[in-house]
C-alpha cells in the first residue's frame, strides 16, 4: 500500500475535476466512455463463468457438485478471496462446498492448492512470453518484471513437483505422518492433523484423472485469455489527451496480458483487504514500459477502473446469494482452525 500510494498518488486522477458526458472525462488528463466500461464488465461475466466452472473437473474425482451449486459457492468464495486480508478467503470455498456436497474440506482445499499452483505456472508463462516482445524503455521496471517472472516460475515449478510427489508417495507419507502422530497418544490434535493430511492428499486425485485435469487446464487457459483480452479492451477505449488530441492509452494486447500476469502474481502475496494498493501497483508495472511513467493520472485512472469494476462484479454476485440467504454470511466469513482441519460437522 505504501509503495502504491507513493508512486501512484490517488488524488492525481481527478486533477482539474471529473465531468460526465457519455463517460468520465477530466479536463486535460484522460477519458473513458460508458460503452467501454459496459463492454469490459461483460468480459468480467465470462471471467466469472470460467472462474467457477473450471473448479468442477478438479472436484469431480471427489464428488459431484452441480453447476448452480458451484456458482453459488464460488460467487461468495471468490468475493471472500478478494475482500479478506492475508489470503484467508482461500479457505471459504472449501468450507462452503463441504456444506453443499459430500466432499471433505481438506480434500477440497487440496484442489484449491492445485488451482493456484497451475494459475501461477500459466500466468508466469504468459509473462515470460510477453517479456520477449515488450519494449525496454524503462529498464528498471523491465528488470523487476523479469526477475519476478523467474522467481515465480521457480516457486510454482517446485510447488507442482511437491504436489505430484505427495500424491505419488501418499501411502508412504501417510504411514510416516500417522507414525509421528502415534507418538503423541494423549493429544487429539496430532491425529486430527494426520487425518487432515490424508484428506488433503486424497484431494489430489485429479492428477491421474487425465480427462478432468486436461479439461481444467483448457478452461483455465480460456479464463486467463478472457481476462487478458478484457484488460486490452478497456485499455483500447481509455484515452489520454496529447498534442495530437485524444489518443488510446497505448497498451497493446501483449502488454495487457503482462499486466494481467503481474497483478495475479502480486495478489498471490498476502495482501491488505480488497488488495488495496497492491492491485494497481502490480498491474501498472508493465505499463511503465510503454511510456506511462509512475504517477501518470491516466494510468492510475485505468488501474482503479479495473479494480473498481472487478470489485463491483464480485460484490454483486457474492452479495446476491448472501442477501437472499442462500449462503450464510457467518459460515462464509467465520474462519477458524476447525475449518482448516475439517472437523465440527463436516460431511463424510
Amino acid at each position: 500500500m505504501w509503495l502504491a500510494f507513493r508512486d501512484w498518488p490517488v488524488e492525481s486522477i481527478a486533477a482539474g475535476g471529473i465531468r460526465i458526458a457519455d463517460g468520465m472525462i477530466t479536463t486535460d488528463g484522460w477519458r473513458v466512455s460508458f460503452l467501454t466500461l459496459f463492454l469490459y464488465f461483460l468480459t468480467l461475466l465470462s471471467l466469472h463463468l470460467f472462474r467457477f466452472w473450471r473448479w468442477q473437473p478438479l472436484l469431480k474425482p471427489l464428488g459431484h457438485v452441480d453447476f448452480w451449486t458451484l456458482n453459488r459457492v464460488c460467487s461468495v468464495g471468490n468475493m471472500a478471496v478478494f475482500l479478506l486480508p492475508m489470503r484467508l478467503g482461500e479457505l471459504v470455498r472449501p468450507m462452503l462446498v463441504s456444506t453443499e456436497a459430500p466432499i471433505r474440506r481438506s480434500a477440497a482445499l487440496a484442489t484449491i492448492v492445485v488451482e493456484r499452483v497451475v494459475d501461477g505456472i500459466i500466468v508466469a508463462g504468459f509473462l515470460a512470453v510477453a517479456l520477449l516482445f515488450m519494449p525496454k524503455s524503462n529498464l528498471d521496471s523491465y528488470l523487476e518484471i523479469r526477475i519476478g517472472t523467474y522467481i515465480t516460475l521457480v516457486i510454482f515449478g517446485v510447488a507442482v513437483t511437491v504436489l505430484i510427489l505427495m500424491f505419488a508417495f501418499r501411502k508412504r507419507l501417510s504411514v510416516v505422518i500417522h507414525g509421528m502422530a502415534g507418538r503423541f497418544p494423549g493429544t487429539g490434535a496430532a491425529s486430527r492433523i494426520a487425518g487432515m493430511v490424508d484428506r488433503f492428499m486424497f484431494g489430489l486425485s485429479v492428477f491421474p484423472d487425465f480427462k478432468n485435469f486436461l479439461l481444467f487446464l483448457l478452461m483455465s487457459l480460456a479464463y486467463w485469455c478472457s481476462n487478458g483480452f478484457g484488460l486490452f479492451l478497456l485499455a483500447s477505449g481509455f484515452q489520454v489527451n496529447s498534442s495530437a488530441g485524444w489518443v488510446p492509452l497505448g497498451v497493446p494486447l501483449i502488454g495487457a496480458f503482462a499486466m494481467m500476469s503481474t497483478i495475479v502474481v502480486g495478489m498471490m502475496i498476502p495482501n491488505a483487504p480488497a488488495n488495496i494498493g497492491s492491485f494497481w501497483y502490480f498491474l501498472l508495472k508493465p505499463m511503465e514500459l510503454y511510456g506511462i511513467e509512475a504517477g501518470n493520472p491516466a494510468g492510475l485512472a485505468y488501474a482503479l477502473t479495473v479494480w473498481t469494476l472487478q470489485l463491483l462484479q464480485l460484490l454483486i454476485f457474492g452479495g446476491w446469494f448472501i442477501l437472499k440467504g442462500q449462503v450464510s454470511f457467518r459460515k462464509a466469513f467465520a474462519i477458524g482452525l476447525n475449518d482448516i482441519e475439517g472437523t465440527g460437522g463436516e460431511r463424510n
